[in-house]
């Protein structure tokens, strides 16, 4: 008699398995293997990845990581989720749709606020999760302007540069949190930098001997170029906006690459001014977002509020109610009922679709929202 599948954790014994069904379906064209480029996503002490067996062996997969983002004084918890492969005998038949479902509900079993999801399919919007947040694309080209001056002295980071990328990564107000062991490990990694056979190097800029800034750019290692056409990614940058621009003009100018392209969330709002001639146009976040538990979001975000200058007992609160949707309460006003998609709008685009129903709550509203968030296709991307 034929089994049921069976959806569930991964044993750290069969990391090695998914690594290879994901190689199978994602890099069987000799890329870097995934087990190399996600080592969060097959850990075998974080043990979060989700599986689907049937005919006693895994036949679906996805990478579920656990990370806490910082906003300002707040530290929400998230899951990100990413790297879905189905054995291609195995197509058709739900197991993406069952492994997606476990994953919400493991979030809310280990009090995540929010799960990131790294598509936009039916098969994550149909489960409730929505494209979120601005972010504006820029691309970097050498004949472009001089975006500063020539106060900072610019190199590549080398081994004794540990604390200061570290330090500088900590200073960034809006961010994935990580450890000195964390930022190694991901900067080796190169979760992004392997989808395009890219390599990362880490820059760093000086002023009067002291680092000020970094920036992460993903590109053809030197042995790679042949011809100039080749384009870099900005993956990660942190410190002092007018040394990450001239960062990226040392990049563009002395670097092998034609171009760097680089995506700013819309709260980076320094650097994308410095960036402003480089600008191609204004997109969403990567992905989309399910919010897991909308209340113990807001409980976790009271401190970035109260940075803003909200009174600990009078912030914005939220509560479920009847038919998936939620009663939205802003200080001094009435409740504002809004389904789960308009309240991921308000959350991170700064409006419900449709609105906010009077000028007076938005303008209460814009007190709060929209709350700022990283771009998730960076060091940490899924």
């Amino acid at each position: 008699m034929e089994q049921e599948p069976q959806v569930r954790l991964l044993r750290a014994d069969e990391m090695a398995e998914a690594a290879m069904l994901a190689d199978a379906v994602f890099r069987s064209d000799g890329r870097v293997s995934m087990g190399r480029s996600l080592p969060k996503v097959f850990s075998a002490s974080l043990r979060q990845a989700v599986g689907c067996f049937a005919d006693g062996a895994l036949v679906s997969f996805a990478g579920l990581v656990p990370a806490v983002v910082r906003i300002g004084g707040a530290r929400i918890a998230v899951y990100s989720y990413g790297a879905v492969c189905t054995h291609p005998a195995y197509r058709g038949k739900g197991h993406a749709r069952a492994i997606l479902q476990f994953a919400k509900r493991h979030s809310e079993q280990a009090e995540a606020s929010l799960l990131l999801v790294s598509g936009e399919l039916p098969l994550y919007t149909e489960a409730g999760c929505r494209p979120f947040g601005t972010t504006g694309l820029y691309r970097l080209l050498p004949e472009h302007a001089a975006f500063t001056g020539d106060e900072y002295v610019c190199r590549e980071a080398g081994s004794a540069d540990w604390f200061r990328l570290q330090e500088l990564a900590e200073a960034k107000p809006v961010r994935y949190e990580s450890s000195l062991w964390d930022l190694a490990d991901l900067l080796d990694a190169g979760a992004v930098a392997s989808i395009r056979r890219l390599r990362q190097r880490t820059f760093l800029a000086e002023k009067d001997g002291v680092a000020v800034a970094f920036c992460v750019v993903a590109m053809k290692p030197r042995e790679g170029v042949e011809e100039p056409a080749a384009g870099g990614l900005l993956i990660e940058w942190a410190g002092d906006a007018a040394a990450a621009a001239s960062l990226l003009q040392h990049v563009v100018r002395q670097e092998p690459v034609a171009q760097v392209e680089a995506v700013l969330p819309w709260q980076e709002r320094e650097l994308a001014l410095l960036l402003a001639p480089a600008f191609v146009s204004a997109k969403k976040n990567q992905g989309t977002v399910y919010v897991v538990n909308a209340e113990r979001l807001f409980r976790q975000l009271a401190g970035y509020w109260i940075g803003c200058g909200g009174a600990s007992g009078a912030l914005p609160a939220v509560r479920a109610v009847a038919g998936g949707a939620f009663e939205l309460t802003l200080p001094g006003l009435s409740p504002f009922v809004m389904g789960g998609g308009a309240l991921a709008a308000a959350l991170f685009d700064g409006a419900p679709e449709g609105g906010w129903g009077s000028e007076e709550r938005e303008r209460a509203a814009s007190a709060y929202f929209p709350v700022p968030f990283p771009y998730t296709k960076g060091l940490h991307f899924v």
